[in-house]
């Protein structure tokens, strides 16, 4: 008789988060580049910095957030199970 592995849904299911994460950041990172590009394109007008500034802020918060959460994923791949089934 064969053995085969069991199904690895521990690390199916934390791939498809970082999957699922990385969606989410790049849409945050599409509202920070339309941020951006508005307030550049308004540069006559007083204040056309912030959502410049905004924009950049978002993007910074969002891939160092999107870092963290990598690795922390990465290190729960890594970790074996006390019990082996």
């Amino acid at each position: 008789m064969l053995f085969r592995e069991p199904f690895p849904v521990k690390k199916t299911c934390l791939w498809t988060l970082v999957f699922i994460l990385g969606l989410i950041v790049l849409f945050a990172i599409f509202i920070a580049v339309i941020s951006i590009n508005i307030g550049l394109s308004n540069m006559n007008q007083d204040g056309f910095f912030i959502p410049v500034l905004a924009g950049f802020f978002l993007i910074g918060i969002c891939l160092f957030l999107y870092i963290y959460f990598i690795r922390f994923i990465i290190n729960q791949l890594k970790e074996k199970d006390i019990i082996r089934s």
